[in-house]
């Protein structure tokens, strides 16, 4: 199954990994990741592993790497991630892996989508990214009275 890319509140950009990917599949996410941070401009991410299992070797391998090729874009075009984690287990590993090999910028690890989406919207407007923040909210809104 194929994680999900959604950058209709760009520079917001919202990732869904499913529960479970091949190898390939993992491989055209990073791809089409990369095509992002890649971009010469400010973005804002939120990775929504609420319902992801547990990757295998060779992907844990890879995102290292991936994380590693793509940390200077990171650093000078990230604005701030949220990553919303259900498992404990995640959450632990995740929390480790960044005392080990910080982000480099700001992140939270959020319960939920309208946890990440509360944090990520007070970091574009400390970011003045103020209009864009705006935009999240009234989306975010609208769709909660639905």
């Amino acid at each position: 199954m194929p994680v999900t890319f959604d950058d209709s509140l760009w520079p917001l950009l919202i990732i869904d990994y499913p529960p479970t990917q091949s190898d390939m599949e993992y491989e055209e996410g990073l791809a089409r990741l990369s095509g992002f941070v890649q971009r010469p401009e400010p973005y804002f991410i939120i990775i929504d592993t609420s319902r992801i299992g547990m990757p295998n070797s060779t992907q844990r391998q890879r995102q290292v790497e991936w994380d590693r090729t793509n940390d200077v874009r990171i650093r000078e075009w990230g604005r701030g991630t949220a990553f919303i984690v259900t498992s404990p287990f995640v959450r632990v590993a995740m929390s480790l892996y960044f005392h080990v090999r910080p982000l480099g910028i700001p992140y939270v690890i959020a319960a939920d989508m309208g946890a990440a989406l509360t944090w990520m919207v007070a970091e574009m407007e400390r970011t003045d990214f103020k209009a864009e923040a705006e935009r999240v909210r009234l989306l975010t809104r609208a769709q909660r009275v639905r």
